[in-house]
């Protein structure tokens, strides 16, 4: 029990969220620099080291930009990179995608059509996603068949509500440079209004290269940054700067709420591990008056 009397709160479904991974033909390196399919590499090793420790994913979610070019090869290889997990795998499709070889090696299917897909976890969780690609551009755009389509599903609840996924992030970017390859202000006005109090709990996105958090129709955005690099910010006025950096989002949904944590994979160097002989310890230095 907690000092307050009530039992700990534990999640009824926790969801690995990763994005922007731009896997790369094989000996390219992303943009001259990175090898993306290492920096996958160490995201997938960390989440083994989870399951290893304990710890169950009900899904992961890669919401888009999975390759760099579309290359029929990477998309295989990033399916052989997390499909080992064991884990159920929801995919949307980016800007860098190329949706006739996404559908074909990701979902399976021989078409050119932007998808709705709806996975339900355990009969009880719905994960929706939407296709805001537009072929050939950079920015994003929903269309009138894909908000329809979204919002006659949205029509009946699932039990422990819907979370969609889309690759361009709903809200607004980080840096001027991608201001100019957002999703269309017209689309974000109108997903707002689709999800506006329906049983979404949480939009994913990604696009940004950085963890981000806000609001959509009174929804939470969460903006899971790339596995391969990070936005910057507070770079020069002016200039898109981006940075060596490995994350991903673990998503925890409760009852009532929801976590979204930012997972760095950066190797850093323990600090303290207590067993829970040494927990145990800790609680009883600290009792309840």
């Amino acid at each position: 029990m907690t000092p307050d009397g009530e039992p700990p709160e534990v999640a009824g479904h926790t969801i690995v969220h990763l994005s922007d991974c731009h896997l790369t033909s094989t000996g390219v390196l992303y943009n001259g620099v990175v090898d993306p399919e290492v920096t996958l590499a160490a995201v997938v090793a960390e989440l083994r080291r989870g399951q290893a420790n304990g710890h169950r994913f009900d899904a992961i979610v890669l919401s888009g930009d999975l390759t760099d070019t579309g290359d029929p090869d990477a998309y295989r290889r990033l399916r052989a990179a997390v499909e080992p997990l064991g884990v159920p795998l929801v995919y949307a499709t980016g800007n860098h995608d190329v949706r006739v070889a996404f559908h074909r090696e990701l979902l399976g299917v021989d078409d050119t059509d932007p998808r709705v897909q709806r996975i339900l976890l355990g009969d009880r969780l719905r994960i929706v996603t939407l296709d805001s690609t537009i072929v050939g551009k950079g920015h994003g755009r929903l269309t009138d068949d894909t908000l329809a389509e979204l919002s006659r599903i949205l029509g009946t609840p699932a039990p422990d509500g819907t979370v969609v996924v889309l690759h361009h992030a709903p809200v607004p970017p980080p840096t001027p440079l991608l201001t100019y390859f957002t999703l269309e202000r017209a689309s974000r006005r109108a997903l707002a209004d689709v999800i506006a109090g329906t049983d979404v709990r949480l939009v994913l996105a990604g696009h940004h290269h950085l963890a981000q958090s806000g609001t959509l129709g009174g929804v939470p955005v969460a903006v899971a940054g790339s596995t391969a690099i990070r936005t910057d910010p507070l770079g020069p006025a002016g200039h898109e700067h981006t940075t060596r950096s490995t994350a991903f989002n673990l998503v925890r949904l409760y009852r009532d709420t929801h976590t979204v944590s930012v997972i760095p994979v950066d190797g850093a160097a323990t600090v303290f591990d207590l067993d829970p002989a040494g927990c145990a310890a800790v609680v009883a230095a600290h009792p309840v008056d």
